[in-house]
């Protein structure tokens, strides 16, 4: 059956008639440059989730994940396969948003982020994730105020990048990151059989850190490491 002309819909997804998965459509201006990102599902008959990134009317790359396996099993759920499409969709979304399509070319490694690490330790993490790019993901939610001096309560989820299932057993380690000084351990848990971890901590008040704050979230399987930074504010001081 043929495909109607999509529907927009007030939270940037579409939808075609005679089809229950939607798709994703997101305009992401980085640096003063426009990209945009789309995500559509191609079916059972085609079980392939597919994310396109266009910029200035070209596509400029494309991400194709299978989810054949899924699709054949008893499992088989479209939320599913819609919680999948917007994973894929946000790490799409988060690349462009970290310099990776540039027309220069990606930024080096680490120019963004707070970093304790030898120069050493920075080529070897380089080397290793450019020799097998985000074999996992980490993810967080979509709203995350962090605030020096409370408590914060957070879960997240690691799952494989190759096809998306959960990472069972995945170690997570959260820390405080600062401009100097080694990063504060505030958690550390493994990962359940569905991927996610329930983390909960007190974040210090970071008088004894100045400079920008950030939350180092790490996460480990075997030896594919991922690494999230996510801004920490701090209280306003009262005079």
């Amino acid at each position: 059956m043929a495909l109607e002309a999509p529907l927009d819909t007030p939270d940037g997804r579409f939808n075609f008639a005679f089809r229950m998965i939607t798709g994703f459509n997101t305009d992401v201006d980085y640096d003063g440059r426009i990209f945009h990102v789309q995500t559509e599902d191609k079916g059972r008959d085609n079980p392939i989730i597919e994310s396109l990134v266009y910029s200035r009317g070209e596509i400029i790359a494309a991400r194709n994940t299978s989810y054949a396996e899924f699709n054949a099993s008893d499992e088989y759920s479209e939320d599913e396969v819609m919680d999948r499409m917007e994973r894929q969709h946000q790490v799409l979304i988060r690349e462009i948003l970290n310099g990776k399509f540039e027309s220069d070319g990606p930024r080096p490694f680490g120019h963004n982020i707070i970093s304790n690490r030898s120069l050493d330790e920075v080529v070897l993490r380089f080397l290793v994730e450019n020799r097998n790019p985000d074999p996992i993901q980490l993810e967080l939610p979509d709203e995350l105020d962090l605030l020096a001096g409370t408590k914060s309560k957070i879960r997240l989820r690691v799952i494989l990048q190759e096809d998306g299932s959960p990472a069972e057993g995945a170690q997570v380690r959260l820390s405080l990151a600062t401009e100097l000084g080694d990063p504060h351990p505030l958690f550390a848990a493994s990962t359940d059989a569905e991927g996610y971890v329930d983390a909960m901590f007190t974040l210090p008040d970071g008088k004894d850190h100045p400079g920008d704050l950030a939350l180092m979230c790490e996460a480990r399987v075997g030896d594919s490491v991922t690494e999230l930074r996510q801004p920490i504010s701090r209280l306003a001081e009262t005079v």
